[in-house]
């Protein structure tokens, strides 16, 4: 055998763990604050105006032969009951979401429709409760597999069989998940805090690519914190962390990070935000740095997860990057007509 072989087999031998590891695991992202359907249905249409569209790109472990790429598109809206009391509301939202993992191309595409309501409690002081519809479908391709039958004793020989029979390559599935939130919230606008729990995955459906497999796609369960508080005239203070749990998968991703409004002007607010957030369960996983820039209803925000795992033997540090992009209409509506938006 060469001798170059055993400065290759470690990466690969460590990608294969990882694989094997994160077979179970749904989509995440590292600004999991950015992607609110994803954490949590009773999230859709909380949000500060009436519209809101967003994307999400992720590209993982580019440094390594089998990187994986996310992305997620989401819309949601909000809808004013004439007849309910308070400042009730309803929030309809669509969630699309694409992953792409390993030489099998491995694929999760799927399209979640979602609602929910929020019950005004007392003054600034809201409750959710969120649920959603997925239809979504997951495959592979087979022409890039290679597997121990076409090793020959001597080397590997792609020409030889494969020595499998594949059932099915993809596999269809309708999906439900359930969440709750609770918002609070000041007058001043920016500070707030949302507090929350989503169980997805509530029908575990089959997840078996074998006719005569009876495997689930196992319950994910989500508590998270999400919060801002108002410093001084022009800077707040951020702080968030999730908690995910899925069988015996763990990720624990707290963060924080400084807004600093360079304009606050009512409808031409300008401000910049940097922070980090740090992902670990039974490691510690990776560094990421943040940065966002918001602009009226328009937002961006860019990470990069600095892998400090040993996994690092196959990425070199590089994790990858994340790019997240929101834009929110807000309805000019005329007073005593219609019902303004009272969530911040």
């Amino acid at each position: 055998m060469d001798r170059v072989l055993p400065n290759t087999i470690v990466p690969l031998v460590v990608c294969l763990f990882v694989a094997l590891n994160l077979q179970a695991q749904d989509i995440h992202f590292a600004q999991f604050y950015n992607a609110p359907q994803i954490l949590n249905p009773a999230l859709t249409g909380i949000f500060n105006g009436d519209t809101r569209y967003m994307g999400h790109y992720r590209k993982q472990w580019a440094n390594v032969p089998a990187d994986y790429l996310t992305f997620s598109g989401t819309y949601d809206t909000k809808y004013y009951p004439s007849k309910a009391k308070g400042n009730d509301f309803w929030g309809f939202g669509a969630n699309f979401n694409y992953d792409n993992a390993g030489f099998s191309s491995l694929t999760w595409a799927g399209l979640q429709l979602g609602a929910s309501y929020s019950k005004e409690l007392s003054k600034n002081t809201f409750l959710t409760g969120g649920a959603q519809l997925g239809f979504a479908n997951r495959s592979y391709q087979t022409d890039d597999l290679t597997l121990d039958a076409q090793w020959d004793g001597d080397k590997f020989d792609p020409s030889l069989p494969v020595g499998e029979v594949f059932d099915n390559t993809s596999d269809f599935f309708v999906d439900l998940s359930l969440g709750a939130n609770l918002r609070l919230q000041k007058d001043d606008r920016r500070t707030k805090l949302d507090f929350g729990l989503a169980l997805y995955h509530v029908n575990q459906p089959r997840q078996d690519f074998f006719d005569n497999g009876k495997i689930k796609l196992p319950n994910r369960f989500a508590i998270y914190g999400i919060g801002a508080i108002k410093l001084g005239g022009a800077v707040d203070f951020l702080l968030r962390a999730t908690t995910q749990f899925q069988t015996s998968y763990r990720e624990y991703l707290p963060g924080a990070a400084f807004r600093l409004y360079l304009d606050q002007s009512r409808g031409k607010e300008l401000a910049i935000q940097a922070g980090a957030n740090l992902r670990f369960n039974e490691i510690t996983d990776a560094i990421i740095p943040t940065i966002e820039l918001h602009y009226r209803t328009l937002g961006l925000g860019v990470s990069y997860d600095i892998n400090i795992s040993d996994f690092e033997i196959a990425t070199d540090q590089k994790g990858g990057p994340e790019i997240w992009i929101s834009y929110r209409i807000q309805k000019v509506k005329p007073l005593g007509v219609f019902k303004t938006c009272p969530i911040f």
